[in-house]
């Protein structure tokens, strides 16, 4: 029996002040689970509901730390198109997660 293909998710929360956080995660949904977590526990940062508006799925962890640095190295407005380029709406897509 074969071991599991590692999964590495690059990813990008916001809320509706178009605040963002990139960051990368082996296990996405409970990262999420996590944040939302450590988020309620500051009701000011609770209050803005930041939610997954992208995400990009690796199977090699250095290609997904690359692709983490390149987005972080292009700057707020590279990283708003990003986000708009495939979610214009700014839809939480935690639930698009298997």
């Amino acid at each position: 029996m074969q071991a599991p293909q590692p999964h590495y998710f690059v990813y990008i929360l916001g809320d509706q002040s178009r605040s963002l956080r990139v960051g990368i995660a082996g296990d996405l949904q409970h990262h999420i689970k996590q944040v939302n977590q450590g988020d309620a526990k500051d009701a000011a940062v609770a209050e803005k509901q930041p939610k997954l508006v992208y995400y990009e799925h690796y199977e090699r962890e250095e290609i997904a730390i690359n692709r983490e640095q390149e987005i972080k190295n292009g700057g707020d407005d590279f990283t708003l198109r990003l986000v708009e380029s495939m979610n214009p709406n700014w839809l939480d897509l935690s639930d698009t997660l298997v």
